[in-house]
């Protein structure tokens, strides 16, 4: 047994070029595999730890729908024996003192006051100082940007001054702006300790919230609040781990694998054309090996045992910088986002998956060579010696089959995709037959005579050189798709919003707005409609499945704001009027989990209720994570009464930014937030400018793989022809012809790849752009930038891998190679 895998060694080495590119191909498409794994795991963690974070241990809170309420409002939980810890906490809006010339707005911050900082229903990540209930908790970001540290002074117009001490790392309770450009749209969030807020703001008894940990399962006590609070303005409710209406990453997961997909995909092709081409090339050797009574498992165990020689040094070495990418990786994602957030790699199980996956792969994609080497037959093959020969017959099958998956273009369905991707790699031949005939007046400008032996050489090989071809296309076409969808995503999402939002502000109170307080906003001269929102937030529900969620539910009513967009949108604002029922957005839906027609069960204020979900609706409100319901319905039966927001629609020739200021002189005494139409629409899409740039960088990076493929095939043309190449030495052919001779073949694959990627890609967005589901959202936008990127990469990286073999070519010796023919 040891001298077989001695063989093997042997064997697999022999021709050590081919060797070294056959596992950079494998190296590298399982650290590709790693990094995406990694990258997946790690944050998939990051948002469940600050989920996590946000929940502590607090089982169940109490709200209001008024804002605050009396601290006596509780008493009966204090004095509950199952209620093992409490913590108090009011929030006020107020204003940073500072001396630069920041307006009110961007000096807007939210002050949580808490009776215990270090209580272990808070998870405060502590850089610097200590929770020591006498001073104020700062993020870190809020640190960087005012210059304090430990110690320092904090102003509040018109309330006081504090003393930091502490600085924590981000939390999705003191989120806060990095920048003053982020501070236009986003508030400051900072906490103190409860008994200084209520000193500042004379809130003596108010409370805005509490949280509660109890003894067991508490659901007969839950029960028993719910009762208790029914026909008053608090309510009850489960702390859930449930960040959906804030982070909408389900995309990124999807991004994740079809990279490692697409990696695996083209490092297997490139196993696969490594040992299949061995295998054609040692038949004699088997015949051999069989007429000495070797038996048809062993000679296929001999390949099997290359294979696996092949996948554990490239496994060995490529998971290894698969945890570095990784990290880089995970670096620059996290920085896409508009918080600080921080990591912990988590590459242990991604590790061990992509071991076991790059074992796997090679041995799966070679099972074809594997079996065929021991299926040799002797007589045939000492007949035959190494002639190989194209199959008309198998082309003609190619371009037939290719032709009819083509005609899924015109089939909207997700299977379309895969078809149309399969049916370019089948009808590659013919396209490199078409490119050979229309490029060989170029290749022989300028690349002579040795140009137009190259477009010859193509097609000795031509089912190889196409498969190349196509996995480079194949790489191209998918990253265009993908790039082509974020570019033109920006749109979709701004349209969406902008028929979603309801105006072109919203404007967001501490209190309830009063009558007054809209007569006042509608004489401004700029506003043409100031209409109430109705948020019920936050509110528990319960997926199909029994899990618990949470997310808001808006008051709507047909002659309000529109909020939401369907094609039956007068049907269903009446069919909310008559019995207690609600619309769900589609994130919402497809988390709970049931059917159109189906009750989902709720926790409201008034108590549970299991209310009928009547219909599916687009809308950008929190990503589609919330529900809609019939304004009278929610006031009453469901027991939410209290509008929050406003929401403003300007005249002709204002925008938001204009007025914004203004909002914030006249209602700063309880005003917390301006949002403008355009800062959702920022919000929502800056995360995809930098994704861009992350699909800029795995472009090349396919590309590069796939050029290693490149490499690889022309690697082993050149090596077949050996005895060729030395006849045209013999007749006169200097070493720059064979080498120009090479390249050329190489720019053909190359060029051939990347413009077949670029039509693949083109036809793909086509059929995303028409489709149903998403024709809507993307449109038919060529990513110029991108295409222009796999032009030159494409070709560059080719004409790369092309010089590496035409090297070997330049070195072969004649005379060797004529005793060889």
């Amino acid at each position: 047994m040891l001298n077989m895998w001695r063989i093997s060694w042997r064997n697999i080495t022999q021709n050590k070029k081919r060797f070294f590119i056959s596992m950079l191909g494998i190296i590298l498409g399982i650290s590709f595999v790693t990094s995406m794994l990694i990258a997946d795991k790690t944050t998939n963690d990051v948002f469940d730890y600050y989920e996590q974070m946000y929940v502590a241990n607090a089982d169940y809170w109490v709200l209001s729908d008024e804002h605050t309420y009396s601290e006596d409002a509780v008493s009966s939980i204090l004095a509950n024996p199952d209620v093992t810890e409490t913590m108090f906490a009011l929030d006020k809006q107020a204003f940073f003192e500072l001396e630069g010339d920041q307006t009110l707005n961007q000096r807007s911050v939210r002050i949580t006051g808490v009776n215990n900082q270090n209580s272990s229903l808070l998870k405060l990540p502590v850089i610097d100082g200590d929770l020591d209930n006498e001073g104020l908790v700062i993020p870190d970001v809020v640190a960087n940007l005012l210059n304090k540290k430990v110690g320092d002074t904090i102003r509040f117009t018109d309330l006081g001054e504090a003393k930091v001490s502490a600085i924590v790392e981000y939390t999705q309770l003191l989120a806060s702006p990095s920048d003053w450009e982020g501070a236009e749209s986003n508030n400051f969030r900072i906490m103190a300790p409860l008994d200084l807020l209520r000193d500042w703001t004379g809130m003596d008894n108010e409370l805005s919230y509490v949280r509660f940990q109890i003894n067991g399962e508490g659901e007969e006590l839950f029960q028993s609040l719910q009762n208790e609070f029914g026909n008053s303005n608090v309510y009850i409710q489960p702390v859930v781990a449930d960040d959906l209406q804030s982070n909408d990453i389900g995309g990124l997961y999807t991004f994740f694998y079809l990279i490692a997909g697409l990696s695996i995909f083209i490092s297997g092709f490139i196993v696969f054309n490594m040992i299949y081409t061995s295998v054609m090339e040692r038949k004699k050797e088997f015949a051999i090996m069989k007429s000495l009574g070797y038996l048809q498992s062993s000679v296929s165990r001999l390949i099997l045992i290359e294979v696996i020689l092949l996948a554990l040094i490239g496994t060995a070495i490529g998971v290894p910088i698969g945890i570095w990418l990784g990290d880089i990786f995970m670096q620059t994602l996290l920085g896409v986002f508009e918080f600080d957030m921080v990591y912990t790699l988590n590459w242990k199980m991604p590790t061990f998956i992509s071991v076991v996956i790059g074992i796997l792969f090679p041995v799966v994609f070679s099972l074809f060579p594997i079996y065929n080497a021991g299926k040799t037959s002797v007589l045939m093959t000492l007949k035959m010696g190494n002639q190989t020969y194209s199959s008309t017959r198998q082309f003609v099958l190619r371009v037939v089959v290719g032709g009819g998956l083509l005609s899924f273009i015109f089939i909207d369905h997700s299977a379309s995709y895969l078809a149309i991707l399969i049916s370019v790699i089948l009808l590659f031949p013919l396209l490199l037959l078409v490119l050979k005939r229309i490029l060989k007046p170029v290749l022989k400008v300028f690349f002579g005579y040795p140009g137009n032996l190259a477009a010859q050489n193509l097609t000795q090989q031509l089912n190889r050189n196409a498969n190349t071809a196509a996995i480079l296309a194949v790489g191209i076409a998918v990253i265009l798709l993908l790039s082509a969808v974020i570019e033109s995503a920006p749109e979709g999402y701004e349209n969406e919003i902008r028929d979603t939002y309801g105006g072109d502000l919203r404007v967001t109170s501490e209190a309830p707005w009063t009558n007054q307080d809209r007569t006042k906003l509608l004489s401004y001269d700029s506003v043409a409609k100031a209409e109430p929102l109705t948020e019920a937030a936050p509110i528990t529900w319960e997926t199909i499945d029994g899990e618990k969620k949470q997310f808001s539910v808006f008051a709507v009513d047909k002659e309000g704001p529109a909020l939401f967009e369907s094609s039956k949108k007068e049907n269903l604002y009446n069919d909310l009027t008559k019995e207690p029922s609600i619309l769900l957005g589609e994130r919402a839906f497809d988390e709970w989990g049931g059917n159109v027609g189906e009750y989902i069960s709720i926790n409201t204020p008034s108590g549970k209720q299991q209310l009928e979900v009547i219909d599916v609706v687009k809308t950008s409100n929190y990503s589609g994570y919330v529900a809609f319901m019939n304004e009278n319905h929610l006031n009453n039966e469901f027991g939410w009464a209290n509008s929050f927001d406003m929401l403003l629609t300007l005249l002709d020739g204002y925008n938001g930014e204009q007025l914004r200021d203004q909002l914030w002189l006249d209602f700063s005494n309880h005003l917390s937030k301006v949002e403008t139409v355009e800062d959702e629409i920022k919000s929502t899409t800056s995360a995809l400018s930098g994704m861009n740039e992350l699909i800029l960088i795995m472009l090349v990076l396919i590309i590069g793989l796939a050029s290693i493929g490149t490499a690889n095939t022309l690697l082993m043309n050149t090596l077949e022809r050996a005895p060729e190449i030395g006849t045209m030495r013999a007749l006169g052919f200097t070493k720059q012809q064979v080498k120009k001779m090479i390249v050329g073949e190489g720019f053909l694959i190359g060029l051939s790849g990347v413009i077949g990627g670029i039509l693949s890609g083109v036809v793909l967005l086509y059929v995303t752009s028409q489709s149903e589901l998403l024709g809507g959202f993307i449109s038919f936008q060529l990513p110029l930038r991108n295409i222009i990127l796999a032009l030159i990469a494409g070709i560059s990286l080719s004409l790369f891998a092309a010089w590496i073999s035409s090297a070997t070519a330049s070195k072969i010796n004649i005379i060797s190679s004529l005793k060889k023919g």
